[in-house]
């Protein structure tokens, strides 16, 4: 690895044909050869980018940045350089000539030239997209969650630096709406901040409102009809209970939005279903509002402004219960309409692809919303779960973690337990009462630099009151020392004039008056000096016990605060391995190790710290700088989480802006002005027709021969195992159903008769409890005992040893790539014998272009691990259907005793159909994987293509730029070499900057950021004003410590 700032500058590219070539007797033509100027001199230039696969993640991922900013400035560069081009109408001699054909593509490839010239056109055939655009599309969604008062919207805005983006999850609505922010690409100060708003669709709404009105006329026949004499175990007081806490959670969207009160409600729902259908009633609710209405009809909004501050005030509405009336006429509240919200903005953390995404909390009550959040939270690139310090380690609130067994085996089916797909926040770690804290901790209130150092802060806190009596004293006695100095000098002044007015009339005037007074006024003088160097020193001292004081108090609760850290950090650690103990076998090894390939990543924040300092104002205790709040480590984590994927990005990039850069070494490099080409595009194709055909199956067929090796990689082998522990497990979850908390090995709470026909009308899916917050999930409940058998062996083969096969793979492809080249040169030769010098020197910028290829195989490997993992999610959906049926039964069961009977036969179904469960589940999984697998020899044999339709392409460019855009008229010859030499120049600078070698730019991955251990002890200096405010003499009270 070179030193970063040294350059190596390569040999530039000459555009002149190499000596040698005039060796090769293959080359030669009867006709008159080519200038010195024909063809495509390419001399191998080593990129850095290219040759950094030994080098660190981070000076890779550095490195590759770097190449990217520099092609994207050179492309545009190059972009500008073609204009006179794009500006020839087409379909002319000219046109041809000058290679429009070749710059269109060339700009449809970058991106940039259809997005400026059809922007204003509604429809187009032309790709947009390739490459500029679709680097700026790449999304890496990084998931931020957790439950209501955990901090969530502070911490996104500490990451994004910007505060109050998100509203505070104390709002009703916060946790409704799904949330997003990307970087703005948009350069315009007037769109600097920018917010999408996409709506729930109208049909959602529509079924919503009518579930309101039929479970409002259901309410009012509970109420009227009466308590039955049998109904002795109160189910009906549940029934009317649990529809009254659907009704009064429905409800104040209605409101918000129609400004329809209950009793309004009643009257319209009592006139179904006779007078009414329930589809005309809610038709009737929703043209109260036709501002609501348009925003259905219309889908989405969009928002525009120049500052944050003007963005977050248009889009509030939106997130929380604000009102507005949205350019109408009606004040509403519209959060209830939406389904997410888009923002770009220009915040740093962003800039590498990173998307945050505010989930909402998965069980909302609005069951569509709340599948959105479950799908969303299974395809995030990375997963961060706020949850508060001190409630961390609450088993009750472990589901702040991770939402079950089957949420947790689902994370490492997908490859997220590596260190980098899932962490925790624990915020609000300044929460904390030190002095009550420390002194309940033996390890604390034992150790003797924390005793030694309250001690000292106790002895300070004496002395500062000693300090203020003593400085009142001193600045009493300057006052006084100063009162005497004036009047001594006021009185040698007066008799020093008397003197000198008597010095006029008798020079022999005796001056011994006049010198007791100078004495005089020297003693005062030096008495005010001493009292002001004794009120100086004292205030000094004071200033060092500001000082000291401070960094003590910072000292004592660092420490207490890192201390409760780690205690934290550690119980959460020791839990988590014995969950993952579980996992393979449902069994607690007696000595539970945590996994050597994975530390539970926890990163303890205070956003609270952060804001005051962020915000220039006084500094909390034990949070002297930003780095001890922990967001600059949670940043950073954030960024060492999503390198791998931000490099696969760059690498797609980088190999798009390879291609670009070749197709202009071919368009610039000029024709010989007279060489004789003696032929023509469709003898070329035909003569190498078949050398493309052949090869492009054999590369297919080579790749194509991994799968053996990939179905090797069995992802269920253990389903033997999966299937005995479900038999063994799943009876006892069923039964554990009627607890309330279910997750938990030892509570024996019973749930509530309402939660319980709760699950069973959403079909054992999702159902959070509006009473206790628990979010209960039957379905995966009874799925995980399979999926975490399975996972561990899982992630092993299709995240780890799966992208291992790449290299081989591509060893072998790389053989009969160089193969298939000598074999296109041989045919050149033998039948097309003027372009086999110009083949031979495009030969190399070929031979580099299989990077592309093995991008390529590594996104079939990777995509086949993805879809793989989601037919093990899927298995969910496929459990829920099977158990539907038995679920419909049991809730149509009433009357007495009901509750039992719905109990006994939901685990009926269990017990006696347990075996053909599993085996539909498993079969499920081995079908769903073997489909998966059995799409890769296509897909591979697309990737291997890709090979030989890039060397028919840059061929088809060079056969294009050698006999037919050339011209007999000098004026168009001399435009064509004009702009060919500009690109030439951009070329080699472009060639130039990617070659060099270092001067890579600092970045956040470079940086110690972690929470330091301890505080550092101040440097004292005479004349450090202190931070405190000043004495106050009339103050008679201490600072509290």
């Amino acid at each position: 690895m070179e030193p970063e700032g040294t350059v190596a500058l390569p040999t530039l590219v000459k555009r002149e044909r190499s000596p040698d070539l005039e060796q090769v007797p293959e080359a030669s033509s009867p006709k008159r050869r080519a200038d010195a100027t024909t063809g495509v001199v390419c001399a191998p230039v080593e990129f850095p980018w290219r040759v950094c696969q030994d080098l660190g993640d981070v000076d890779r991922l550095k490195t590759k940045e770097k190449a990217v900013m520099q092609a994207e400035n050179y492309c545009e560069l190059i972009r500008k350089a073609l204009d006179p081009v794009l500006n020839i109408p087409r379909d002319t001699p000219e046109a041809v000539m000058m290679g429009l054909r070749i710059v269109k593509h060339w700009c449809a490839e970058y991106g940039k030239y259809y997005l400026t010239l059809f922007s204003s056109k509604p429809s187009t055939n032309c790709r947009v997209d390739e490459i500029r655009n679709k680097n700026k599309q790449r999304q890496i969604l990084v998931g931020v969650e957790g439950p209501t008062g955990a901090g969530k919207s502070s911490f996104l805005g500490s990451l994004l630096k910007i505060p109050e983006l998100f509203p505070s999850g104390q709002e009703s609505a916060a946790t409704a709406v799904i949330g997003k922010v990307s970087w703005n690409w948009v350069d315009d100060p007037a769109r600097r901040f920018r917010a999408q708003v996409f709506f729930r669709p109208k049909d959602e709404i529509r079924t919503e409102l009518a579930s309101l009105l039929e479970e409002l006329n259901h309410w009012k026949l509970l109420v009227t009809s009466g308590m039955d004499e049998n109904d002795n175990d109160g189910e009906k007081a549940d029934s009317i209970a649990m529809s009254r806490s659907t009704i009064e959670h429905q409800l104040p969207r209605v409101q918000a939005v129609w400004g329809l009160n209950e009793e309004q409600l009643l009257q319209i729902a009592e006139k179904c279903p006779h007078e009414l259908s329930y589809r005309k009633a809610t038709k009737s609710v929703l043209y109260k509002n036709f501002t609501a209405l348009k925003f259905l009809g219309d889908g989405r909004a969009e928002f525009n402004a120049s500052t944050v501050e003007i963005l977050a005030e248009s889009i509030k509405p939106f997130l929380d219960s604000s009102t507005s009336t949205y350019g109408g006429g009606n004040q509403f509240s519209a959060w209830p309409l939406v389904k997410s919200v888009h923002i770009f903005a220009k915040a740093d953390i962003l800039k590498p692809g990173i998307t945050l995404v505010d989930l909402p909390g998965c069980g909302d009550a609005v069951e569509s919303r709340s599948e959105v959040a479950e799908k969303i939270s299974h395809t995030l690139d990375v997963r961060m779960v706020v949850s508060p310090i001190i409630r961390a380690t609450d088993e009750k609130q472990g589901q702040t973690l991770m939402r079950n067994g089957f949420d947790e085996a689902q994370m490492r089916i997908r490859g997220k337990m590596d260190g980098r797909g899932f962490c925790v926040i624990a915020s609000k770690m300044d929460d904390m009462k030190v002095d009550s804290y420390i002194t309940g901790c033996p390890e604390l209130a034992r150790n003797k630099d924390m005793v030694q150092k309250q001690n000292r802060l106790a002895d300070l806190k004496d002395e500062k009151a000693e300090i203020r009596s003593t400085r009142k004293q001193l600045k009493s006695a300057k006052k006084k020392a100063e009162s005497q100095r004036n009047k001594a000098t006021k009185s040698y002044d007066k008799a020093k004039n008397k003197h000198e007015l008597n010095l006029q009339t008798n020079p022999n005037t005796s001056d011994a008056q006049l010198s007791t007074l100078r004495a005089q006024l020297d003693e005062k003088a030096a008495v005010f000096n001493d009292a002001d160097k004794r009120l100086e020193q004292c205030e000094a001292r004071s200033t060092r016990n500001s000082i000291e004081t401070n960094y003590i108090r910072d000292w004592v609760h660092h420490r207490a605060i890192q201390t409760r850290n780690a205690r934290v950090i550690k119980r959460l650690r020791d839990d988590f391995a014995i969950r993952q103990s579980r996992m393979d076998n449902g069994k607690v090894s007696e000595k539970p190790k945590p996994d050597a390939e994975y530390i539970l990543p926890i990163l303890p924040v205070s956003t609270r710290a952060f804001w005051q300092l962020e915000g220039n104002e006084k500094p909390m205790a034990g949070f002297p700088t930003q780095t001890y709040t922990g967001v600059p480590a949670a940043e950073k984590w954030l960024h060492r989480a999503t390198l791998a994927k931000r490099e696969k990005h760059l690498d797609e990039t980088l190999d798009g802006y390879q291609n670009l850069m070749t197709m202009m070494r071919i368009y610039s490099a000029t024709n010989g002005r007279d060489g004789d080409f003696d032929f023509t595009r469709p003898e070329v194709d035909a003569a190498l027709a078949e050398t493309h055909a052949f090869y492009t199956n054999r590369l297919g067929s080579k790749l194509a021969e991994a799968c053996i090796e990939i179905r090797k990689l069995d992802p269920l082998e253990r389903k033997d195992r999966a299937k005995k522990r479900f038999l063994g497990e799943a009876q006892r979850i069923v039964q554990k159903w009627a607890h309330k908390y279910p997750d938990v090995e030892n509570s024996v709470d019973k749930m509530g008769w309402s939660t319980y026909v709760a699950c069973i009308r959403r079909n054992g899916s999702t159902f959070k409890s509006p009473s206790i917050g628990v979010t209960y999930n039957w379905i995966e409940n009874l799925a995980a005992p399979i999926l975490k058998t399975l996972s561990r062996d899982w992630d092993r083969k299709m995240n780890k040893q799966l992208p291992l096969i790449k290299r081989p793979m591509m060893s072998d492809y790389s053989r009969l790539f160089a193969e298939y080249l000598n074999a296109v040169q041989r045919v050149i030769n033998e039948k097309v014998p003027p372009l086999a010098a110009c083949f031979a020197n495009m030969r190399p910028i070929l031979e580099t272009s299989q990077r592309t290829t093995e991008t390529k195989i590594g996104d079939v490997l990777e995509t086949v691990a993805e879809k793989s993992a989601i037919v093990a999610l899927n298995v969910a959906g496929y459990l829920e259907e099977q158990m539907k049926p038995t679920f419909e039964v049991a809730l149509k069961d009433g009357g007495t005793g009901s509750f039992a009977r719905r109990k006994e036969t939901i685990q009926a179904k269990v017990r006696e159909d347990d075996t053909i469960i599993c085996e539909g589940i498993i079969n499920r999984l081995v079908d769903g994987v073997a489909e998966r697998i059995a799409e890769v020899p296509a897909q591979l044999r697309d990737a291997a293509s890709e090979g030989p339709r890039n060397v028919q392409q840059q061929l088809s460019f060079l056969v294009n730029n050698l006999v037919e855009n050339c011209s007999a008229d000098p004026v168009m010859n001399a435009k064509k070499s004009k702009v060919q030499n500009n690109i030439r120049a951009h070329i080699e600078a472009w060639e130039v900057a990617w070659a060099e070698k270092g001067n890579l730019e600092r970045h956040i991955l470079d940086q110690d950021l972690d929470i330091p251990d301890t505080i550092p002890e101040p440097v004292m200096e005479e004349g450090i004003d202190s931070e405190d405010e000043p004495m106050d003499d009339s103050s008679d009270s201490d600072d509290e410590d």
